[in-house]
């Protein structure tokens, strides 16, 4: 029988307690559904796996596991991205990271990160009830803070905001990557064409890690919390990563299930 390993990768966390609530939660469930494969973790992030060494928690970079699993016979790879989109991080960093060491295995595959789309209707696999929309009060919107490219646009984001909007749905979502957009102006300006006064601010973020602790619900003037709030907004916020949603974990294991099937 061949050897199969799942390398889940991520930019990393610095918080080990938001690691265990978001990654940690996903790579249980992929452990539960290809019970075949070794699971295991990889890290983007150098300056976040030097934060976490200092920590005592140590995490191998995708090349450094590539190598261990090859030494040790692993045949079947698949690398699985935890990032939502594929952005700068998936294709700098994964997709060259993966193809070094296409040749030292049977087969090397890369799963495409979970918002991966051409065109709007490719959103078409998500529900309300993934996104949570359906915890909305009566008169409430959606805001959505998502990450963004810092030297390119990523287009994925303009997808859902125009799927969510074919749907009906009362969510606006912004970037926090200051380059790229939508950004905080647009979604002030959306939620004013519709007239909403209260909004429920979360992450769309797999880990609600400093991002969503600082950039979203944080006391800064600059917080996306503080700027709705100043702009009239009654705001009440999440700071829990997708992550912590078994629905949205599903996403993941769905996806992987299509590529190996």
């Amino acid at each position: 029988m061949t050897k199969g390993a799942i390398v889940a990768v991520s930019f990393g966390v610095g918080d080990i307690h938001v690691k265990e609530r978001c990654l940690d939660a996903l790579l249980a469930d992929v452990r539960e559904a290809f019970r075949d494969f070794e699971v295991r973790e990889a890290w983007t992030s150098s300056f976040l796996r030097k934060k976490m060494a200092r920590e005592g928690y140590v995490y191998p970079s995708l090349e450094e596991l590539l190598d261990e699993l090859s030494g040790a016979g692993y045949e079947d790879v698949v690398v699985m991205p935890t990032h939502l989109t594929p952005g700068e991080e998936f294709q700098k960093k994964i997709v060259p990271g993966a193809e070094a060491f296409a040749d030292r295995f049977a087969s090397l595959q890369v799963m495409e990160p979970v918002f991966t789309v051409n065109e709007a209707e490719d959103f078409a696999f998500l529900t309300d009830d993934v996104l949570g929309l359906s915890g909305l009060a009566e008169d409430e919107d959606m805001v959505f803070m998502g990450h963004g490219s810092p030297h390119q646009h990523n287009p994925a984001y303009e997808l859902l905001q125009q799927y969510a909007d074919s749907r009906g749905w009362r969510m606006h979502i912004g970037v926090v990557e200051p380059d790229d957009y939508p950004n905080k102006a647009d979604v002030l300006k959306r939620l004013a064409e519709c007239g909403s006064r209260k909004v429920y601010l979360r992450p769309l973020l797999l880990a609600g890690g400093n991002h969503a602790i600082h950039d979203l619900a944080g006391d800064s003037p600059e917080s996306w919390k503080s700027v709705l709030q100043g702009a009239g907004f009654a705001v009440r916020c999440s700071t829990k990563g997708l992550g912590e949603y078994a629905a949205f974990r599903r996403l993941y294991v769905q996806k992987l299930k299509k590529l190996l099937i």
